[in-house]
């Protein structure tokens, strides 16, 4: 017994005659192709500094427990992925591809609070088995970026992600590989139980309870210790240690909006508590910038 799925978008009609399958997606496996969250944080600097040295991002992240061949590699990997570029011998600078990058990592909170208008956007990948290296390193991108496995090279989401997907596309070089279209569906409509297996709900849920344990139980103290001994710590060693622990809870926070596709209240359970812990930890970064002193050192990578 067959059952058809038909999404109807602009005059265009897909039709499958199989059972829509709403396969679990493993977090675990979520993007281990991809940057680490070190390394976008890495390109947020970049991003506010245009260039730096690779001994600089050496000396603030040994600091933090990193050796230099971890930064270096990952440096690497940020070339790689044409989001940084090497002006000259050690200097990093970010490229346009890094900034829409960084744009679309920053906007993507605001979606917890935008209004949906009910409409879908499907990515469908047609990759011969030739290609299946670069297949799977789009797959993982459109996973980070926040789309779900509808059934088998169907992505989809509620949000349109133009931008990101442009830039995607282009990065993969995979133009011919992918169509992306968008619009009603005209029968089948995703129900929240649904949402839940696509985007793998429960596990982003798990998540987020574990950092906010993390955050309430051993971040807090840490930041109250901080913030208590500016009177008896030098000028710029105080900055450096806001600074470690402006880079650490925001290290924590890239990795929630790595797994968190952020869908419209219509898509999610009820008891969604995700939203609130989110809005906990980024009012403890905005306090930890505020702290920083204006004249600091550390102060233009987060003013």
């Amino acid at each position: 017994m067959s059952t058809k799925q038909r999404y109807f978008v602009t005059r265009i009609c897909i039709a499958d005659d199989k059972y829509v399958i709403f396969d679990d997606v493993d977090l675990s496996t979520r993007g281990e192709k991809n940057m680490l969250s070190v390394e976008k944080q890495m390109l947020f600097l970049l991003s506010k500094a245009d260039r730096l040295q690779s001994q600089d991002l050496i000396r603030i992240y040994e600091k933090r427990g990193y050796s230099a061949p971890y930064i270096r590699n990952g440096l690497s990997r940020l070339k790689k992925e044409q989001y940084v570029d090497t002006p000259s011998r050690s200097t990093y600078s970010i490229t346009e591809s890094g900034r829409t990058y960084i744009r679309s990592i920053n906007r993507k909170p605001e979606l917890y609070s935008a209004a949906w208008e009910g409409t879908w956007h499907l990515v469908l990948l047609s990759f011969p088995e030739s290609e299946r290296k670069r297949r799977d390193q789009l797959r993982s991108d459109l996973l980070q970026t926040g789309l779900g496995l509808l059934y088998s090279g169907a992505y989809v989401s509620p949000w349109p992600y133009r931008e990101e997907l442009s830039e995607l596309i282009h990065k993969h070089s995979a133009g011919q590989y992918v169509t992306v279209f968008y619009g009603k569906l005209e029968h089948g409509e995703i129900t929240p139980n649904q949402a839940e297996k696509i985007w793998s709900l429960k596990e982003v849920a798990r998540v987020y309870e574990e950092k906010r344990h993390w955050y309430e139980e051993q971040f807090v103290p840490l930041l109250i210790a901080a913030l208590n001994n500016r009177s008896s710590t030098a000028f710029e060693a105080y900055g450096l240690e806001l600074f470690n622990l402006f880079l650490t809870l925001g290290e924590t926070i890239n990795e929630l909006y790595l797994i968190d596709p952020m869908l419209p209240p219509e898509l999610l359970p009820d008891n969604w508590r995700c939203r609130n812990i989110l809005r906990q930890l980024t009012d403890g970064l905005n306090s930890i910038i505020e702290a920083i002193p204006s004249d600091s050192v550390y102060a233009r990578f987060v003013k």
